[in-house]
């Protein structure tokens, strides 16, 4: 991960020289302990903040028995983008697809999104993976009447 850091970070000069903005997104490995130590720390303790942009994907960080709260909190400014993706209520973390419309599931969005607005979160993404017994555009209207009422 330091190696993929370095990568990042070369990338992400490219980047700024050519006016865009690097990022990465993560799932749930780079919240479980390798060798001792996070790759999400590794990555975010060895990538320039001006050149290297976070996307968490608040599923992935949930799924791997993390605190997003707590992530923002260490790394604050750090997480740029977010993915709002619902988990199953009951799923156990070794269930990896359990996703359901937003505000049917388990993950307190109200309060991790009022937590991420004050630690530097611009950007506010919906995924929306597939499940049973929908289709994508009756989620995406699910998706869309829970925001519609959501307030943080």
């Amino acid at each position: 991960f330091k190696k993929f850091a370095d990568t990042f970070n070369q990338r992400g000069e490219t980047c700024k020289k050519n006016g865009i903005r690097f990022g990465y997104h993560n799932h749930d490995y780079g919240f479980l302990a390798l060798e001792g130590k996070m790759p999400q720390d590794v990555l975010m303790q060895n990538t320039h903040k001006n050149l290297v942009d976070f996307e968490m994907d608040i599923y992935w960080v949930v799924t791997a028995g993390q605190d997003p709260i707590a992530w923002f909190d260490k790394y604050p400014g750090r997480f740029k983008l977010c993915h709002i993706k619902d988990r199953k209520k009951g799923a156990p973390l070794s269930q990896r697809d359990a996703s359901v419309d937003l505000g049917t599931g388990s993950i307190d969005f109200k309060k991790i999104l009022k937590d991420a607005g004050t630690k530097g979160m611009e950007y506010y993404i919906v995924e929306q993976e597939a499940y049973e017994n929908t289709t994508p555009i009756d989620a995406a209207k699910a998706d869309a009447q829970y925001l519609k009422n959501f307030t943080a």
